[in-house]
């Protein structure tokens, strides 16, 4: 989803395009997918059998298209690999893409023209999408390794080997988290790879998010979410849920403008949202079917525009506000200038005489 569109591939070789706004079929195209589609700036990037196709997100015409030989395996990733052109210059982000393959193998792509930047074995398979801090890309691997690459060249930065079988990794600020089935949260250094702390819980942990103030979230299998420091995996606080969690937790608002909401999709496919500072519950949203997907949020709450839309599993695309969400939305900010407009002088009341 973009500000003005949601891209959405249909069985068995469709890619639609419906307006974010109203729900209209903008295009289609022919694009056989069973990953979500990658919105990068102003590009949508579709993963066929045998192929990324990069189309334009008005018309759906194809802009490049690369073809790779292995099967895919895990959700392309967007990610900004930082580059200083000359010794001494600022860091200019260049938009990349990142692509799993059978037999553990990674490759990045150039986002503007399809390019290969590099491909890295890593020495086994995984199928969950990497994370990225803008210098590295951090994978969680079925033999319990989290490998972390260079986003520039593709070299193996550091190792770490933790313990069961790994889910989902996300990285915040400096930690990159990932939780394991052995009902344990691990929170390692992004520069090398150092245990910074782990958090003993009553379930396995499905997945974290963090906040712009230092705070991390993660959700367990005992039903319950959970909110520490990043820093030191201190708690916050802890929250039972009421429905067994499907899908890592997400964290949206900017702690400023708007007040920061951790939402949770649950395997009965209700959506909630908690405050982040207290873990209060503050919204909630049943759809009409159960989910196909996760729910597709705006990272900033907007009233009155489209805020979130669903899939479901019986064929229906499902846009809402985010007051028809049940979540918060920012309170009205008062006028800081004066309105446009020329000022008028106060009349004077004569009395009416008798």
């Amino acid at each position: 989803m973009d500000d003005e569109r949601v891209y959405i591939p249909i069985e068995p070789e469709t890619i639609v395009a419906l307006s974010r706004s109203s729900g209209a079929k903008l295009w289609t195209r022919d694009i056989e997918s069973m990953w979500p589609p990658v919105v990068i700036e102003n590009t949508v990037f579709v993963a066929a059998s045998d192929e990324i196709h990069a189309l334009d997100p008005a018309t759906g015409d194809t802009r490049w298209r690369v073809s790779y030989e292995e099967r895919m395996i895990a959700p392309l990733t967007a990610a900004e690999m930082m580059i200083r052109k000359d010794p001494g210059a600022k860091p200019v982000p260049i938009p990349v893409l990142i692509a799993l393959f059978d037999k553990g193998m990674a490759a990045a792509f150039d986002a503007r023209n399809g390019r290969v930047y590099w491909s890295q074995p890593l020495g086994a398979p995984t199928h969950f999408a990497p994370a990225s801090d803008g210098v590295r890309a951090f994978f969680a691997l079925d033999d319990s390794r989290v490998v972390a690459l260079s986003l520039a060249d593709g070299r193996v930065e550091w190792e770490q080997k933790l313990e069961g079988m790994l889910n989902q990794p996300s990285f915040t600020r400096d930690r990159v988290f990932v939780g394991s089935n052995t009902n344990l949260l691990f929170a390692l250094d992004n520069v090398n790879g150092r245990l910074a702390w782990r958090w003993k819980t009553g379930g396995d942990v499905i997945g974290t998010s963090g906040d712009t103030k230092g705070g991390a979230y993660y959700a367990s299998l005992d039903n319950v979410l959970r909110a520490v420091n990043r820093g030191n995996g201190n708690q916050r606080w802890i929250k039972e849920i009421p429905t067994r969690p499907l899908l890592p937790p997400e964290t949206f608002g900017d702690g400023m403008m708007y007040e920061e909401i951790v939402v949770l999709t649950g395997v009965t496919s209700e959506i909630d949202a908690f405050a982040a500072k207290t873990g209060a519950a503050v919204g909630m949203y049943m759809p009409p079917s159960d989910l196909q997907g996760a729910p597709l949020i705006d990272p900033v709450l907007k009233p009155y525009g489209v805020a979130m839309v669903v899939i479901t599993r019986d064929g229906r695309a499902i846009g809402l506000t985010s007051s028809a969400m049940l979540l918060p939305e920012p309170a009205a900010a008062p006028f800081t200038s004066e309105l446009p407009g020329r000022r008028l002088e106060r009349e004077r009341f004569t009395p009416a005489t008798r």
